[in-house]
């Protein structure tokens, strides 16, 4: 795949961001949840909050000292710098909200995180996910991209990427992507469970 273009998300993908979720959730309700317990990628469920509890959550989680403050996941970036030494294209996208690009580079620079592209993707239709009309796409502006390759944690999301778009995805390993339940024989051939950014850049090499 010389020259692919690879779609790559952000949130448990290159950075934890489910462990800075915990912290929070722990300092602004006082309860504590283990990161292995979060089995259901919809975070008021896993993290029992009302719908008004969830909206404050997420808007403080959004915000550029939480964001900024990140840790990022090991060896994302060589694997992001190997790709881009070999002629490959990698665009970031993102389901965080369009209000976070500036905060979301900074963190980007700061660790030296190979990129040619930052797009923020609305992946789950949330109402208010960006209030500004800022620039932000759609599904259906993926098909259109020409992705080779991509890289998420969100069963939901890579199943589309799959059935919709034939894109094969490295399906990083995280507890609220385990239950296979219902997903087709087409997006499980699609998807392959990675544990880290070595099986995905191995991955990769043996689809190129």
């Amino acid at each position: 795949m010389k020259g692919s273009r690879i779609y790559v998300d952000i949130d448990d993908v290159l950075s934890r961001t489910i462990e800075s979720l915990v912290a929070l959730l722990e300092r602004t309700h006082d309860r504590r949840v283990d990161v292995e317990a979060v089995h259901d990628f919809d975070l008021a469920l896993s993290f029992g909050l009302t719908p008004v509890e969830i909206e404050a959550f997420m808007e403080r989680a959004h915000s550029d000292e939480i964001l900024e403050a990140l840790k990022p996941e090991e060896g994302a970036a060589a694997a992001l710098r190997s790709w881009a030494e070999q002629g490959h294209s990698v665009a970031l996208v993102t389901g965080r909200p369009p209000t976070t690009q500036a905060a979301s580079l900074r963190w980007l620079e700061r660790h030296e995180i190979a990129h040619d592209s930052l797009h923020h993707l609305d992946k789950w239709g949330r109402p208010a996910w960006n209030d500004g009309s800022l620039p932000a796409l759609r599904f259906d502006d993926i098909e259109a991209m020409g992705f080779a390759f991509a890289v998420e944690d969100s069963l939901e999301t890579a199943v589309r990427l799959v059935e919709d778009f034939e894109i094969q995805v490295a399906l990083m390993d995280r507890p609220w992507n385990r239950n296979f339940e219902g997903v087709s024989s087409k997006a499980r051939a699609g998807m392959t469970r990675c544990e880290g950014w070595n099986a995905v850049a191995d991955l990769f090499a043996k689809a190129g």
